[in-house]
C-alpha cells in the first residue's frame, strides 16, 4: 500500500518536473532557430539597420559561435544574465565585441551549449560570424580557475577570446570551479 503511495507521490511530482525541462529545452531550440533564420538571412546592408528587429532578430544578439571539432554552433547575445544563458552563450559585458581587438569573452552553461568543451583542445579553430564577417581563433590554453579569478576578464592588448564555463562538467549544483578556454586570433574579418 505504502508503495502504491509512493509511486503515485513520485509520479505527481515527476511529470511537472519533465514537463518543464521539456518546455525550457524547446524554447531554447526555437530561440536558437529563429534567430539564426533572422539574423543570417538579412542582407549585409539591412543586417546594420535597426528596423532588422521587425524580421524577428534579436538587437541583442552579436553572432553565432563555431567550434567545428566539438560541434559547437550557438548563437552569441549580449548579456551573462540567466536569462540570457538559457537561451544562448552569453557575452560578458564590458569586454571586446566581435571584431574589436582586445579580450573578448563568452559564456555559456556547462550543461547546454559549452558541455562539448571537455573536449577542446590546443589548436582548435574556434570562429566567431556576423552577417558581415568572421574571425578565427586557434585554442592556446585552457586553465580551470576559482570564480573570484577574474583575470580572465582582463582587457588584452592582443586580440583574444576567452570562453568560460562552470567546472567539474558533471558536478550536480552549482559548480565549485570554472572552467577556461582562451584563443588568439589568427585570421581576422575582412575589412
Amino acid at each position: 500500500m505504502w508503495l502504491q503511495r509512493g509511486s503515485i507521490t513520485l509520479l505527481t511530482l515527476g511529470l511537472p518536473l519533465l514537463g518543464w525541462a521539456l518546455a525550457a529545452h524547446f524554447s531554447t531550440v526555437v530561440y536558437q532557430a529563429r534567430q539564426e533564420r533572422a539574423f543570417f538571412s538579412v542582407s549585409p546592408e539591412v543586417s546594420a539597420d535597426p528596423a532588422t528587429t521587425a524580421t524577428g532578430a534579436d538587437p541583442l544578439v552579436l553572432g553565432r559561435i563555431e567550434i567545428p571539432r566539438i560541434g559547437v554552433a550557438a548563437i552569441v547575445r549580449e548579456g551573462e544574465d540567466d536569462t540570457t544563458l538559457a537561451i544562448a552563450v552569453g557575452h560578458i559585458t564590458g569586454t571586446a565585441r566581435p571584431g574589436e581587438s582586445g579580450n573578448m569573452a563568452l559564456a555559456g552553461h556547462r550543461d547546454s551549449f559549452f558541455r562539448a568543451l571537455r573536449e577542446i583542445r590546443h589548436q582548435d579553430t574556434i570562429r566567431i560570424v556576423t552577417p558581415t564577417n568572421s574571425w578565427e581563433y586557434a585554442v592556446d590554453s585552457t586553465a580551470i580557475v576559482n570564480p573570484e579569478d577574474t583575470w580572465v576578464l582582463d582587457p588584452t592588448s592582443d586580440t583574444v577570446l576567452s570562453l568560460v564555463t562552470c567546472y567539474p562538467f558533471n558536478y550536480i549544483g552549482h559548480a565549485p570551479k570554472r572552467f577556461i578556454v582562451r584563443a588568439s586570433l589568427v585570421v581576422p574579418g575582412p575589412g
